[in-house]
């Protein structure tokens, strides 16, 4: 999938620590075994995934679990959609903020190889939850564009706030808004905006195949301005780890994020 050349997500972070509580958690543990079509690789994602379960349980999230294990394995490239869903983020209750990992592996019962991996990690305690009366309307986006078709949009923001961003494609991500060509701008409540905000630039779509292809936008908005620094080149790359673990430490009321898929005929 060709990513967006340039595109819009939105995202803000706090880390006030009069609304969030970390705590630092040892020796968190996943096992994933190498079966079928298993390979070493998503193993060891997929062990990360539950070690990341394990972390957040041993910090004392015990509620809607699912909606952890559904987020972490979102990291490895499937169901975005589900992890942005509002009854979903209003689930999650603290997020991973780091950690260092180490993986070593092993013969089960079956005589199956499994990857097993320990962690380390700083586990973020939401004490808020999301504000009701932030909230954004994105408008323009088509379910459907031709190839080399141009993206525009507007977005309505309820009360004043900041935006990043992103775009997801495959098991990857690219930083769109802010880019090189367009800061990043205050947003006034109740004001609309059109994207892109550099009338002298367009956003367009492309694709490397012949066969339709899914592009998924992440617009994360926040009420402060906290720039996402982990990208690099000038394409802006990161990981959706990235994304989603920043995403996550910021405190529930202080953001409001939306995901939008389109296709490219």
């Amino acid at each position: 999938m060709q990513k967006i050349t340039l595109i819009a997500v939105l995202i803000i972070i706090s880390l006030a620590s009069s609304s969030q509580e970390i705590k630092h958690i040892q020796g968190a543990k996943g096992r994933y075994s190498i079966t079928g079509d298993v390979s070493e690789e998503t193993a060891k994602q997929k062990a990360l995934a539950e070690a990341k379960v394990d972390a957040l349980k041993k910090a004392g999230v015990s509620e809607n679990i699912r909606s952890y294990d559904m987020l972490f394995k979102s990291e490895i490239g499937s169901k975005f959609e589900e992890v942005f869903m509002s009854d979903k983020q209003s689930e999650i209750r603290g997020a991973v903020q780091d950690y260092t990992a180490q993986y070593s592996k092993g013969l089960d019962e079956f005589k199956n190889f499994y990857i097993e991996v320990t962690i380390d990690a700083s586990v973020i305690l939401y004490k808020t939850s999301p504000d009701p009366a932030f909230n954004v309307a994105i408008n323009g986006i088509k379910q459907g564009y031709q190839n080399n078709e141009k993206l525009t949009f507007t977005v309505i923001p309820s009360i004043d706030c900041y935006i990043n961003i992103f775009n997801i494609y495959e098991k990857e991500a690219s930083l769109t808004y802010p880019n090189p060509y367009e800061k990043q701008q205050f947003l006034e409540g109740g004001k609309s905006y059109t994207f892109p905000l550099n009338p002298n630039i367009d956003y367009p779509l492309e694709k490397t195949s012949k066969e339709p292809e899914k592009n998924k936008l992440v617009f994360v908005f926040t009420k402060e301005r906290i720039p996402y620094v982990k990208y690099h080149g000038e394409d802006q790359n990161t990981s959706f780890e990235e994304v989603s673990s920043w995403l996550f430490s910021i405190s529930p009321d202080k953001r409001y994020s939306q995901f939008v898929s389109f296709v490219i005929y």
